[in-house]
């Protein structure tokens, strides 16, 4: 004797000798034939909502009274994640934060950041999209990538001599993002250059005889509310004449890489080429600021160059990297290039199925035609690697009728018999 439906079903497909992974596929076909789209629903919310904060009332967005809403199961589920950034209280039609919202780590700098989620009714099914558009809020200080900039500058250099300094990163974006920096008063420098990059001009010409070295401070403050900044010491050493920085023979390198690369696979290679000679013309590399995570993922040779892979490289969690890379001369005059790493995809993840509804038991007297159950396929992967098709075995009461997006539902094709 049986307990259920679902066990007569177990036990047919085990007596025709499925295995797990066959019976994981015909199980995965339980499911309600999706409706059509009814629209779309869009929040604005900013990043680093306190869990539980309420996001909207997704029930009255929908008109859904909320008599029938708490029976309707909703549920929310995030693309390409196995994260649950938001759930819905039944009991009053809120969508409510259940994990942390970190604009950085989910987009880095771009702009527009929106995470995507299915809203799925039952009883009847609805399928609903719902954006979150995730504002940036200040959250990030200024920081430089290093505690002291050592640098040397020749007693020749002439007034209006320039330099360039290592600007100051800040994670947060927009009017959040460095805005402005600020020279500690000195006789000698004064700052130069654009919003792209930092420079420190000569103001008046340098004697050794009077002074060795001088020490700056340079602030970087962005534009948030309240403000929020950081500062680095400028420690300057007077020498003889170091005529010619290191200069790039590219400003922007771009490479492509394939994800899962094993460590020491070769990126690309970056050049610059002094002018000087002897110890002002030695070029040596190294990284401009590099976020902790890239860190662990990239290494770059301090003398041929080579950008290579250094730790494990997953396009579903990140497709591509920028980075600043500093060519350094003997006496510290150095230049910068930015880095651009393309990741390509490749098919390293399998489908996942998800039961999100299963009526069991089945009645034996159901019509045929009936809706008996819903599935969810997803692939992390992207484009072609991530399209999957889902199929049922032979012989078998019941069919799959491909629905919304990748939801499939299972319906009878014909009577069922509990006692065959």
């Amino acid at each position: 004797n049986f307990a259920n439906t679902e066990d007569i079903f177990l036990f047919k497909m085990r007596d025709k000798g499925f295995t797990a992974l066959g019976l994981s596929l015909c199980f995965a076909l339980f499911f309600e034939t999706l409706q059509k789209v009814r629209g779309d629903l869009s929040y604005s919310i900013p990043e680093e909502m306190k869990r539980g904060s309420v996001v909207g009332n997704v029930a009255k967005d929908l008109g859904v009274d909320l008599k029938t809403f708490s029976s309707r199961q909703a549920r929310v589920d995030f693309e390409g994640t196995r994260k649950r950034y938001c759930g819905i209280n039944i009991n009053t039609g809120d969508l409510i934060t259940s994990e942390r919202i970190d604009r950085e780590s989910l987009c880095g700098k771009k702009h527009a950041c929106v995470l995507k989620a299915d809203l799925v009714l039952e009883n009847p099914l609805e399928l609903h999209r719902v954006s979150l558009h995730i504002q940036d809020v200040n959250d990030n200080t200024p920081q430089f990538n290093e505690k002291m900039i050592e640098m040397e500058i020749g007693e020749s250099a002439e007034k209006g001599y320039s330099f360039s300094i290592d600007e100051a990163h800040d994670a947060d974006i927009g009017q959040n993002a460095v805005q402005r920096y600020i020279l500690q008063k000195n006789e000698n420098f004064v700052l130069a250059g654009d919003g792209n990059k930092v420079e420190l001009r000569l103001e008046n010409k340098l004697d050794r005889e009077k002074q060795t070295e001088n020490s700056l401070l340079l602030t970087a403050i962005d534009g948030g509310s309240p403000q929020r900044s950081g500062t680095v010491v400028i420690h300057v050493t007077i020498l003889d004449a170091n005529d010619n920085a290191p200069v790039f023979n590219e400003a922007i390198y771009k490479a492509s890489l394939p994800e899962n690369s094993p460590p020491e696979t070769v990126v690309i290679t970056v050049s610059a080429t002094d002018a000087d000679e002897g110890a002002n013309g030695e070029v040596t590399y190294q990284f401009g600021h590099v976020s902790e995570e890239d860190v662990n993922l990239f290494m770059i040779d301090s003398k041929t160059g080579e950008i290579k892979v250094l730790g494990g490289i997953d396009y579903e969690e990140r497709n591509s990297f920028e980075m600043r890379v500093k060519a350094k001369d003997g006496l510290g005059l150095n230049s910068n290039a930015k880095v651009v790493i393309d990741v390509n995809d490749v098919n390293d993840n399998a489908p996942e199925i998800y039961l999100k509804s299963v009526s069991h038991p089945i009645p034996e007297n159901v019509s045929p035609g009936s809706e008996v159950g819903i599935i969810n396929v997803q692939d992390r992967d992207s484009e072609k690697n991530g399209q999957v098709r889902c199929s049922i075995q032979q012989n078998v009461p019941f069919k799959l009728v491909p629905s919304i997006k990748n939801y499939y539902s299972l319906v009878t094709t014909g009577q069922l018999d509990r006692e065959l």
